[in-house]
């Protein structure tokens, strides 16, 4: 599939609370995985802020989200960093888009929890 058709598709696919804040940027196929990148979009509160400034992104997290036609899907998410001149100082927006203690998607984890339960061991597509 072309790189427009699986960015098209990406975002077909993510909920909602993350098209809102982020931007897909690329999508990655290999045979047993699909990597979709997203960077945090620039708020029009911050856009329209001059003391607030972008300076670049922090290191990327991966989220492991719902497979896709038995091949697992990877979201790796940057956020900005901003500097908030007047103060001096620099911040993150925060999200929640993982479950806590996991490196899955909320939906996901709360399915994989209702199928297997609390037991801890080998789940699939981990």
């Amino acid at each position: 599939m072309n790189t427009q058709g699986l960015l098209a598709l990406a975002q077909l696919i993510l909920p909602s609370e993350i098209l809102s804040n982020f931007e897909v940027v690329r999508v990655e196929e290999e045979s047993s995985l699909i990597r979709i990148y997203l960077d945090e979009a620039v708020k029009a509160e911050y856009k329209a802020n001059p003391a607030i400034e972008s300076k670049g992104f922090t290191d990327a997290v991966t989220i492991r989200d719902f497979p896709i036609r038995d091949k697992g899907v990877d979201l790796i998410v940057r956020r900005r960093r901003w500097h908030d001149i007047p103060a001096n100082r620099y911040f993150s927006d925060t999200y929640a888009l993982k479950a806590d203690g996991t490196r899955y998607s909320k939906e996901f984890a709360a399915f994989l929890k209702g199928v297997y339960g609390d037991d801890s061991y080998d789940l699939p597509f981990a």
